[in-house]
């Protein structure tokens, strides 16, 4: 378990003056968005702030450009938006694709069983959009979709396709993202070491419901060094806050990186120490105790 910022800081003697951050690289649903997949003003005020001072703010998501909440993308200043796990980073003045890390999608053979399972639902993430099969989006409990927030979610950013298998292998080329998503969680497991296994593919998970399929070397991580060389940032630099698996290889990157309250375990281990609870507005809580001078 890692130390809260405070016990951090007062072992680490960090004085009031801050860490020496030029980049934050945040997470956005369980991280920066409360628990009602909202950006509090506590949070945008103190965004604003770090960016007042000249620090760098990315949004670094596992989500689609297109379901970005547009309170996020508007926020003043925000110039870049990691997606889809890492897939491509857009700046977000002009919607230019500055970087692209997609599935090979060569490496789809080898797991094509998975994406024929009909219990599986798949989402299908390309040109910055995300497609899902009409018959999954009417029955989604049956998918681990349960509650009203993250129906409500799905529905409203998920376009509706006959086929996702089909648009899968028509498409195969362009694909950012695979995200699974299953019923039961013995099958997930089994999916999840089975992909572990796939050379030339990666997977992760968002949601104690999903897998997320990424091209062999697509991360977070991977991204915001990217970003990090186009903006002469250094690794020590960046400080990065997340709260799930698909996290753990940014916070694994950052130089200070930094665990939600609310995150799963094996994130707090990857982290150096954790803030409070998105439900608290723990980003804006480590921003101002360790950026803000």
């Amino acid at each position: 378990m890692r130390m809260y910022i405070d016990d951090w800081k007062k072992a680490n003697v960090i004085d009031g003056e801050g860490l020496d951050v030029k980049l934050i690289a945040l997470d956005m649903d369980g991280t920066l968005l409360n628990e009602h997949g909202v950006l509090a003003e506590e949070s945008k005020e103190a965004l604003l702030k770090a960016m007042e001072q000249g620090v760098h703010v990315v949004i670094a998501t596992g989500r689609v450009f297109s379901a970005l909440p547009q309170d996020v993308v508007n926020v003043p200043g925000i110039e870049y938006a990691i997606t889809s796990n890492g897939a491509n980073i857009i700046r977000l003045e002009d919607r230019e694709t500055i970087y692209s890390n997609l599935i090979d999608g060569s490496k789809l053979d080898s797991i094509m069983d998975i994406l024929e399972d009909e219990t599986i639902m798949k989402e299908v993430f390309y040109d910055h959009q995300v497609f899902a099969q009409k018959s999954c989006l009417e029955h989604l409990e049956d998918y681990g979709i349960r509650t009203e927030k993250s129906q409500r979610y799905t529905l409203t950013t998920r376009q509706p396709v006959d086929s996702a298998l089909e648009l899968i292998l028509e498409n195969r080329d362009k694909l950012e993202n695979i995200n699974l998503l299953f019923g039961s969680e013995e099958r997930r497991q089994e999916v999840w070491k089975r992909l572990d296994a796939v050379e030339g593919i990666t997977a992760c998970s968002s949601m104690p419901y999903n897998l997320e399929i990424g091209g062999a070397t697509t991360s977070k991580a991977s991204a915001l060094d990217a970003l990090g060389e186009i903006l002469g940032v250094k690794k020590e630099q960046i400080m990065a806050c997340g709260d799930s698996s698909n996290d753990a290889a940014m916070l694994r990157h950052a130089g200070i990186s930094i665990a939600m309250g609310n995150a799963e375990d094996e994130v707090k281990a990857e982290a150096m120490m954790v803030t409070k609870t998105n439900a608290e507005h723990g980003v804006a809580y480590a921003i101002h105790k360790l950026v803000l001078k």
